[in-house]
């Protein structure tokens, strides 16, 4: 819990000093990219996240993703982890490692050509369309009124001791959202998306602070409508 606090609070802190203005879309889709016909295969890769503690998120991504594109007919297999780790490590030791050996910052072009290596493989034991790495990512949400706003997401702040207070805010906070990675089967990428997941963050009114929620992930809907939202290049709406 440690960990995500720190991360929680950093952010929370940061907001909290000014007003920004909302940001650009951080949504890429390749020029190229059309939507494939039914009936083409997705393979999923693990979901990840960057902490412990949403770790109980990343089966529910997994879950929604499966279950959203078999529902217009398209067919998802899932590679497991096991299998995952063992290729991966593969090509990242092929291109000799993906993190700088003095600072520890990610190689970013290193990085690149071994999830496009990585891509590659798949699709040639698989035969599929697209690969999809989802992954969990702590972003900011805009609070105003009385929601908050983030990767294609608007939604009430949570709140307890309210007592049927209509409270209003203005700034920002700690949000979670999915980040989409598709890759077609050369190991180009056809988009990356975002879709707003949660809001980690409730007011408890009474004591005038934020507080974690304890039902984080509780709500099925709550990530269902986030993978919906960064599944939007294929599945319109």
């Amino acid at each position: 819990m440690r960990i995500l606090l720190s991360l929680l609070l950093v952010l929370l802190l940061q907001a909290c000093a000014s007003s920004p203005k909302p940001a650009a879309s951080d949504d890429y889709v390749a020029p190229s990219f059309s939507a494939p016909a039914r009936g083409s295969l997705f393979v999923l890769l693990p979901a990840k996240s960057g902490s412990p503690e949403v770790v109980s998120g990343e089966k529910l991504v997994t879950d929604q993703l499966h279950r959203q594109l078999t529902a217009v007919g398209y067919k998802v297999v899932a590679l497991d982890d096991a299998n995952y780790e063992v290729i991966w490590n593969q090509e990242i030791q092929a291109v000799g490692g993906i993190y700088d050996s003095n600072t520890g910052a990610i190689k970013t072009k290193a990085y690149a050509q071994a999830l496009g290596a990585l891509t590659r493989r798949v699709a040639a034991d698989t035969h599929c369309s697209f690969v999809l790495k989802p992954v969990l990512v702590l972003r900011t949400a805009k609070l105003s009124g009385i929601g908050a706003d983030w990767d294609g997401q608007r939604r009430p702040l949570p709140k307890t001791r309210s007592y049927g207070e209509d409270s209003r805010y203005d700034g920002s906070i700690p949000a979670i959202s999915v980040e989409l990675l598709a890759l077609s089967s050369n190991g180009d990428i056809a988009f990356k998306t975002l879709g707003g997941i949660s809001l980690p963050y409730r007011a408890d009114n009474l004591a005038g602070r934020f507080e974690v929620r304890p039902d984080l992930f509780a709500d099925v809907s709550e990530t269902a409508d986030g993978v919906r939202i960064a599944l939007r290049p294929v599945i319109k709406n």
